[in-house]
């Protein structure tokens, strides 16, 4: 073995050690172990690939991975709430509770949410019927055991910095900060270049996205552009039933092609890869933490003992691009 593939191993293994170190405390949660108790926000109205997340969260929660214990919406477009609670509805939890940003947030058209809501049906009669996401979110984290939440953002981060901000209620005697300290074991971000850039999730509401990346207490696992961008899946879905809510969302945004998995990456570490069970599709690095600049612009810093980390390419994207087609083209 030569000195350059010796440092390369060195370098692999300070780094598989670092995510080891990272995650070994978050992972010693109150409970049995079980699905993994997750809380999903999303932008779902732009890019299509939210809508691939809602399908893969499903599927996922249909298999006994996740137990999916809130969804919200952190945009201000008035169909995106209700697009998110007819796929719930296809995927049989109509029940399934749904929370939306109030107060100013990122707006602007979609290609997909009026018609998916339009076409299929949901309870939600309004965006102004849902409560308010960074209370629910409140709500349901108080009712959970210590260090067992894992949440999972694939949008901009208004819900979060919101939550964060919150005082001591009825719930709990708890600040924001403090509540999502004692009750969540991670988060899974999906959002910034690595490393460094600019990156649509958080440069759409860059305060938020600083205010929370800066506060947030507990390990933040960031899945960047540069990770979804080279995993292509769409174009599957005309396999799905002609009724499928995901497969219609696609049809509209690009005619049943392929597109990025940006947000499917997030939700599938959430689910699978805090413990390990992902170390085969992408590397982890640690050792430092995201800087994000009030316009939302994010440059990675090294600094030892921090909580952040971001995922690395590892295996083709081709092969992780099938197991996430698979879990988005399963049926309820």
């Amino acid at each position: 073995m030569d000195v350059r593939t010796m440092k390369i191993n060195r370098r692999k293994v300070l780094v598989a050690g670092a995510a080891s170190a990272l995650f070994g405390a978050a992972a010693a949660f109150a409970g049995k172990p079980g699905p993994v108790r997750l809380i999903f926000d999303t932008d779902i109205m732009g890019d299509v690939d939210d809508v691939g997340a809602v399908a893969l969260l499903h599927a996922l929660a249909n298999q006994g991975e996740v137990r999916i214990l809130a969804t919200g919406v952190c945009v201000k477009n008035p169909w995106s709430p209700l697009c998110l609670d007819a796929l719930n509805t296809y995927f049989g939890r109509p029940e399934m509770l749904l929370g939306v940003v109030k107060g100013p947030a990122h707006d602007r058209a979609s290609k997909y949410a009026q018609a998916v809501a339009q076409e299929f049906p949901h309870r939600l009669r309004s965006a102004e019927d849902a409560p308010d996401a960074a209370l629910l979110y409140r709500q349901v984290l108080a009712g959970q055991p210590d260090r067992s939440v894992v949440m999972a953002s694939v949008g901009q981060l208004t819900n979060f910095r919101n939550l964060l901000k919150t005082g001591p209620d009825a719930r709990s005697d708890l600040g924001g900060v403090e509540l999502v300290e004692r009750k969540v074991r991670a988060w899974v971000c999906m959002g910034g270049r690595f490393p460094e850039g600019r990156e649509a999730n958080l440069v759409n509401d860059g305060p938020a996205a600083a205010y929370a990346i800066r506060h947030w207490p507990t390990p933040i696992v960031f899945s960047g552009w540069e990770i979804g961008n080279e995993i292509m899946t769409g174009a599957g879905l005309r396999k799905a039933p002609e009724r499928s809510p995901v497969r219609r969302a696609y049809e509209l945004y690009n005619g049943l092609k392929n597109r990025q998995s940006w947000d499917q990456t997030a939700v599938l570490y959430a689910a699978r890869g805090l413990d390990g069970g992902l170390a085969g599709f992408w590397d982890v690095r640690s050792g430092g933490f995201l800087h994000v600049n009030e316009d939302g612009s994010n440059a990675w810093q090294e600094s030892p003992g921090k909580k952040h980390s971001y995922l690395v390419k590892k295996m083709p994207p081709q092969q992780i691009a099938a197991v996430i087609e698979g879990l988005m083209l399963q049926r309820p």
